[in-house]
């Protein structure tokens, strides 16, 4: 009786051939396939062809408003704001007068912190609410553009930024808190990426002028609004332009320094400037 001798070893008889090239194997090189047996190399080479399903790099990751899903730092920090707004007794006056932005409190009494923790509070359900809703809109397309940390110091230095023009120019007794100043930033930021990237911006654009509109209108410190908007445009535009350098290590430092001066202009002027010398209403 004759026997059929493997493909890939001669010396040893084949149990069966690939059911994709026909080819005799032995029991060494038979691997289960989805029909039958296949050789070692029509196993590699159907693995090659295999699409690798990756389920948080289709079109929700476009970096697009309307078409990019919740992102971590995102969640993060809405998390975070939930969280102090529970803490905070959902609003409680006398939380928000002794950690929100009181700019007299702030250069008299050395309270510098409020600058950041006012970022953090809200006033009541529908204050967070607004402001959440906008972040988990607008925030995730941002985030995929510019990354988890560089989008992280864009939401904190631009929320810095609003609460330094509130306490530059809204009245120096008046507390205000909330995290509009960070929120306006990131609204800015996605403007001046969609504009570079070619991407939709028109809503975007329309929301910014709708709030400043009802900023401008109503009881709401539209300050801080202007504030984080012009930050977080600048910073933007910074990022952008140091993602463009040929050398990782060239665009590090152009981040970080980008990141710096704003924040070294923002401290001279709390440092250097006392509230109450422009008051616009």
């Amino acid at each position: 009786m004759t026997t059929t001798a493997c493909a890939n070893h001669p010396d040893r008889a084949a149990s069966v051939v690939c059911g994709h090239c026909d080819r005799p194997i032995c029991t060494e090189c038979m691997l289960a396939a989805p029909v039958g047996w296949q050789c070692p190399d029509c196993t590699a080479a159907g693995a090659k062809k295999t699409r690798v399903i990756r389920p948080f790099a289709a079109s929700n990751r476009t970096g697009a408003v309307g078409s990019t899903n919740p992102t971590p730092v995102v969640i993060a920090l809405v998390v975070v704001c939930a969280a102090v707004f529970a803490a905070s007794g959902f609003g409680k006056t006398s939380v928000i007068d002794r950690f929100g932005l009181w700019p007299n409190g702030v250069h008299y009494r050395h309270e510098y912190y409020r600058v950041f923790t006012a970022m953090f509070l809200h006033l009541n359900f529908l204050h967070i609410a607004s402001n959440m809703i906008t972040l988990l809109i607008i925030g995730p397309a941002v985030e995929v553009m510019l990354g988890k940390i560089r989008f992280l110091v864009l939401y904190l230095v631009a929320g810095l930024g609003g609460n330094v023009l509130a306490y530059l120019i809204t009245p120096a007794a008046q507390v205000g808190a909330g995290a509009s100043g960070a929120i306006f930033g990131v609204m800015g930021a996605y403007v001046v990426l969609a504009r570079l990237r070619r991407k939709p911006m028109g809503p975007v654009v329309a929301l910014i002028v709708i709030n400043l509109v009802i900023g401008f209108t109503g009881n709401i410190e539209w300050q801080a609004h202007i504030g984080g908007l012009v930050v977080g445009a600048a910073l933007a535009l910074a990022f952008h332009s140091a993602s463009t350098l040929r050398r990782a290590a060239q665009e590090v430092a152009a981040t970080v320094g980008a990141s710096a001066v704003t924040l070294a202009v923002l401290a001279a002027l709390l440092f250097g400037v006392a509230p109450g010398h422009v008051n616009v209403t």
